[in-house]
């Protein structure tokens, strides 16, 4: 009798094992803010990829999609209440929610250096307690932001024009007395055609993604701040996941933040483009070059400093140490 039973109940075990472990098999729902099949996305992409491939006994991403599925200011927000359960956005796009995350753009160090000294822990906490995330990831940090203008003008004075912005370098264009227009990406082509702007704030990348090149005359260099493609998990489902997919997603994280070279080599290749495009640059030089610096880094600490004073000062520390003092 034993021996005609214990076929059947191995076979049972194995497949309450098998229903089991495929239970614990989290899947995670992915949104990103920027428009798809725009090269911002090829971070994501990686990471979503790496994580499919090598955590497929505890955690695998579904790529939902863009901000035809959530608008780009309100993936943060959805990612704070758990609409969804990973957001891959700029600190620009969620800055209302988390006014220290600015800082990123600020960086004078890497990302690296920063889990090392503490910085990405830093960012972590402040994230998990004013956003209900984690900041898993940080991407882009090669690729800065440019003024891209339509018509020739002083950088340093742009006294009745009107530029484009994001929250990321609102501070700083004011400084430029230009009139600011916030748009989302998606509508950044409209406002440029339009003439409802005669100018903008966009990284290297993604001008001709969105078609930009077609009306934009200007890059003015030197480039400013740094970009970043940030990957946010809810906090709630964070800590409903398994050691092991935890574990699992924090190494797919310091694995896409090592891959910055494709950007960095795309960012090159694109500013290349804009020039045969017809893009001139327009090269400050000496005192303006520094004042052009000056004011961005000036606006963009001044900012964090009058919203999270707390932090300020540390994040400074930690993100910038070769301005802090």
């Amino acid at each position: 009798m034993f021996n005609k039973l214990a076929p059947a109940v191995a076979g049972a075990i194995l497949v309450a094992s098998a229903q089991v472990s495929f239970a614990e098999v989290a899947t995670l729902r992915v949104v990103t803010a920027f428009p798809q099949n725009t090269p911002q996305n090829i971070p994501l992409n990686g990471f979503v990829d790496r994580v499919n491939e090598t955590c497929t006994e505890s955690v695998q991403l579904d790529f939902v999609g863009g901000p035809e599925a959530v608008p780009t200011f309100e993936l943060g927000e959805a990612v704070r209440r758990g609409v969804v359960d990973v957001g891959y956005s700029s600190q620009s796009f969620y800055a209302s929610i988390v006014p220290e995350a600015a800082a990123i753009k600020l960086s004078t160090n890497t990302v690296a250096e920063q889990r090392e000294n503490g910085g990405h822990e830093l960012l972590n906490q402040i994230h998990q307690e004013r956003m209900n995330a984690v900041y898993l990831a940080r991407t882009h940090e090669d690729v800065p932001f440019y003024l891209y203008l339509t018509e020739e003008a002083d950088p340093l004075d742009l006294t009745g024009k009107s530029l484009r912005i994001a929250p990321v370098y609102r501070a700083f264009f004011d400084t430029l007395g230009a009139q600011l227009v916030q748009t989302p990406p998606s509508e950044m082509y409209t406002a440029v055609e339009r003439g409802v702007v005669q100018g903008l704030g966009w990284t290297s990348l993604g001008i001709f993604d969105f078609g930009l090149q077609e009306h934009l005359k200007y890059r003015v260099e030197p480039g400013f701040y740094l970009s970043d493609g940030n990957v946010l998990v809810n906090l709630d489902k964070w800590n409903d996941l398994s050691e092991a997919a935890q574990s699992c997603l924090n190494e797919a994280a310091v694995w896409i933040e090592g891959q910055g070279q494709e950007m960095s080599d795309l960012s090159v290749q694109d500013l290349a483009r804009q020039a045969e495009a017809g893009i001139e640059a327009i090269e400050l030089t000496g005192e303006d070059r520094e004042e052009f610096l000056r004011r961005a880094s000036d606006a963009g600490w001044a900012e964090i400093e009058e919203l999270a004073p707390e932090n300020a000062a540390k994040l400074k520390e930690l993100l910038a140490p070769d301005t802090a003092g």
